[in-house]
């Protein structure tokens, strides 16, 4: 039953992302920020047990602290939008994909994790 409702949610969670357009929600380094920092918590709290449960959390950790080094490069104005309106949009939206990445691994890593 766990891979059935994985199976709803994802799908739930695609079909909203296909309805917007689906390349609004790709981004490779927000990604791999989120995935290495998964890993990387998953190392770090060394529970062999409950490494899937791990994974989950720093996923969840990892994507609200890209949000924040994102929100922070934006407000700096490292990447010269702050102000300009035509870049604001999609920088925001680049910010919040960690977010959306780390929630998705925590609800993939319920699935696999034991009870």
């Amino acid at each position: 039953m766990k891979f059935l409702g994985l199976a709803i949610c994802l799908g739930t969670i695609i079909g909203a992302a296909v309805t917007v357009g689906f390349h609004l929600y790709f981004d490779i380094l927000s990604l791999l920020f989120v995935l290495g920092g998964a890993i990387g918590f998953c190392i770090m709290k060394g529970n062999p047990e409950n490494h899937m449960n791990n994974f989950g959390y720093g996923a969840v950790y990892f994507g609200w602290l890209g949000t924040l080094i994102g929100l922070i490069a934006i407000t700096g104005n490292r990447f010269l939008v702050w102000g300009d309106i035509e870049k604001m949009g999609p920088a925001l939206t680049v910010s919040m994909l960690p977010i959306l990445y780390g929630y998705t691994l925590r609800l993939i890593s319920i699935a696999f994790s034991k009870d």
